[in-house]
């Protein structure tokens, strides 16, 4: 999934010092320096391990250009500004559900993307985080999602950026 211009735009240079939301842990780390931490939902951690996109390249790169979702993974966007944010699905070969969280953790609602489409997917209020992850590891929850956050550390083969290489620094 890569995030529509406006949103790059918006982020600007000072989504260089991105930190991510929630609890404390320290992260983990692929092969090539992707962070992972587990899916928190009302304060109770779940099985599913998101990689961390950080940085403008991580977060416009997403999860565009694979073939598939490692069951039970995904991908965080934590936001170091609460903006209204908008995501699309150019290259991305497979649905996904965008989780929005607002301030203190709040749980904004979710929405299926469809794959390859040239619809925008935009926040409904300002978000912190947004989570990207496949419809069907988020459908346990999403009736009882009150609060959404990251926990610790978690062993995920996902890499931020474009599959492949090396996380992006921009």
């Amino acid at each position: 999934m890569r995030r529509g211009a406006a949103a790059v735009v918006a982020l600007g240079l000072g989504a260089m010092g991105l930190v991510a939301c929630g609890s404390p842990g320290e992260p983990s780390s692929t092969p090539t320096g992707t962070q992972h931490r587990t899916l928190v939902v009302n304060d109770e951690p779940t099985d599913v391990c998101l990689a961390m996109a950080y940085t403008v390249g991580q977060q416009v790169a997403g999860l565009a250009g694979r073939a598939s979702l490692p069951p039970r993974e995904g991908m965080a966007f934590p936001f170091s500004d609460t903006n209204v944010q908008t995501f699309n699905m150019k290259n991305t070969n497979f649905a996904l559900q965008i989780v929005w969280v607002g301030p203190n953790d709040q749980y904004l609602g979710s929405e299926t993307m469809t794959p390859n489409s040239a619809s925008l997917y935009t926040s409904p209020a300002p978000v912190t985080l947004a989570i990207e992850l496949a419809p069907q590891d988020w459908g346990p929850v999403a009736g009882k999602a009150r609060t959404v956050s990251l926990g610790t550390a978690c062993d995920g083969r996902l890499t931020a950026g474009p599959p492949g290489k090396q996380p992006s620094r921009f």
